[in-house]
């Protein structure tokens, strides 16, 4: 039985001839329901020209599709993509993701593989969230936390793989594993998934703000208007959608979520976003993010919520992250050694996210400064004081009932930390930049020495690729209920495996495509789901 968005819970049967007089029985499902929420992370969400100035693109216009290649269609179609992206310089990516004048775009591919009908899953946002990465999951919750029991027994993946204790799966805080009594519980209950994608060129404390009317205008008003009971959501993130979830949750103080789980999020942040500032990004997502400084700079340095991805304050317990030369023995300079805010983020020294000799990249459409009589290293200056408010206000603040899984593992290689390889630097200020090629090479002189180069180092510390263990395992406290490490430094049976038996850990955009992800988000979903009390 399937409930149809804005109508009752409806089934489809099939005729028998007349002579079969066989009593066919329809099983009705549960008819209170938990909402989950899916939010994507950075630039997984749609997005569309709001029209509100010139961009190069009409009002409702797709300005933003990230593209999906699994498949030998939506490969040819990614490749069409690329194409186009490859010719987009600086200008045109800042005039089209402009984040005032997006909004989210809900006509994006969908593929429930089955589990309910497309008209469905249009109405429930699924259209504005990238599928390839996303629609899986949210088809394998749908499908699996629906079929929890049937007749009082419990279902095939629950009883063989749902009552594993979770240190199996890497859990790290020692929570109980789920029993039958409690997927009893859960099974009361309908699981609706829907999908919260948001602009996330804005600011993360905004997209709280939409996510909240979302819930409330949208999610939660379905269910008034079907009678059915729906009180709270459960939120489920990936990356930077966690957050816009702890937005929602420590900022907004909203009241209607049931518990959030947070999967492979930057607590404190990401060296990784520095790294793409002042060098672009590597392999295929250099052709649609940018392959240099200047065309990452364009869109990063004008976008509020891209910026507060920047290592905080209290990233690695406020151990400093940036090591400027130092190599061949020579000594290192290693920043920040207080205030990252002010010694890496607005220095216009050479090591600063952008520098003096960057400013041209911040405004290569040429638009008027939205500050009168402010340059535009000002607006970028001011736009980094917002992103120390948002980390300060965020800064261990995780929502309650919250479950976390994260990777670790030493193939996926992560900047913990970012170095500007060369000699020894006696005094940084004393530098003088003869060419920046905008790829991570740097071309030096000083006083009494004569011309050297720097480069920019690999990423050489465990993590998931881009997110660094330090960060995803920051969130601590009595707030976080369980807490999963998985790759090669997680420890239980199944943390360090894949499915297909390899030790290898996750990739950080497709984590949810792994069973080790998967596994943990279920068994929280199932976990959150024992505090409900509307049944």
């Amino acid at each position: 039985m399937q409930a149809k968005h804005g109508a009752c819970p409806s089934a489809t049967t099939v005729l028998t001839q007349a002579a079969d007089t066989t009593e066919c029985v329809i099983l009705a499902g549960p008819s209170a329901v938990i909402p989950i929420v899916f939010l994507p992370g950075i630039m997984g969400t749609n997005l569309q020209s709001a029209g509100k100035r010139k961009s190069g693109a009409e009002k409702g216009e797709p300005v933003w599709r990230p593209p999906n290649m699994d498949g030998i269609g939506p490969a040819l179609g990614a490749i069409g993509q690329l194409f186009s992206y490859w010719f987009r310089g600086p200008a045109t990516r800042q005039r089209r993701l402009d984040p005032g004048n997006v909004t989210v775009d809900s006509r994006g591919p969908i593929d429930t593989e089955g589990t309910l009908d497309k008209e469905t899953a249009r109405k429930r946002g699924w259209g504005t969230v990238m599928r390839s990465a996303y629609q899986p999951v949210m088809c394998q919750m749908e499908r699996t936390l629906n079929n929890i029991m049937e007749s009082g027994e419990l279902l095939r993946w629950w009883s063989e793989e749902g009552l594993r204790n979770p240190s199996d799966y890497g859990e790290e805080t020692g929570t109980a594993a789920l029993t039958k009594e409690d997927l009893q519980h859960a099974a009361q209950y309908r699981y609706d998934v829907w999908a919260g994608g948001y602009n996330w060129l804005q600011s993360n404390s905004d997209s709280g703000t939409d996510i909240i009317r979302y819930i409330d205008d949208v999610v939660l008003a379905h269910y008034r208007k079907t009678g059915e009971a729906a009180e709270k959501v459960i939120l489920v993130t990936h990356s930077m959608g966690g957050l816009v979830g702890r937005a929602v949750a420590c900022l907004h103080n909203y009241g209607k979520l049931l518990g959030v789980v947070h999967g492979v999020m930057p607590a404190t942040g990401a060296p990784a976003t520095y790294h793409h500032c002042r060098c672009g990004y590597d392999g295929i997502a250099q052709v649609i993010l940018g392959s240099n400084a200047a065309e990452v700079t364009a869109v990063m340095a004008n976008s509020p919520g891209a910026l507060e991805l920047v290592p905080t304050s209290d990233y690695n317990g406020g151990k400093p992250w940036l090591k400027l030369g130092g190599m061949g023995g020579h000594d290192a300079q290693w920043l920040p050694v207080k205030d990252p805010y002010e010694e890496i983020y607005k220095s216009r020294e050479w090591y600063g996210l952008v520098p003096a000799h960057h400013e041209k990249y911040l405004n290569p459409a040429g638009g008027r400064p939205s500050t009168r009589g402010a340059t535009q290293l000002e607006q970028f200056d001011s736009r980094i004081d917002n992103v120390k408010m948002f980390q300060e206000r965020i800064s261990e603040q995780f929502p309650a009932s919250a479950y976390v899984h994260y990777g670790d593992d030493v193939g996926q290689r992560s900047w913990a930390t970012v170095h500007w390889k060369g000699a020894s630097i006696a005094k940084l200020s004393s530098l003088e930049v003869l060419k920046d090629d905008g790829e991570g090479n740097l071309s030096m002189a000083a006083r009494g020495l004569g011309p050297f180069k720097l480069r920019f180092g690999g990423a050489l510390e465990a993590g998931d690729g881009t997110v660094p263990t330090v960060s995803g395992s920051a969130p601590a406290g009595r707030s976080i209920a369980a807490r999963f490490r998985q790759g090669s430094g997680g420890r239980g049976e199944f943390s360090r495996r894949n499915a297909k038996g390899r030790e290898q850990g996750y990739e950080h955009q497709a984590s949810y495509e792994d069973c080790r992800s998967q596994w943990a988000t279920l068994y929280s979903v199932a976990k959150i789901a024992g505090s409900a009390d509307w049944a």
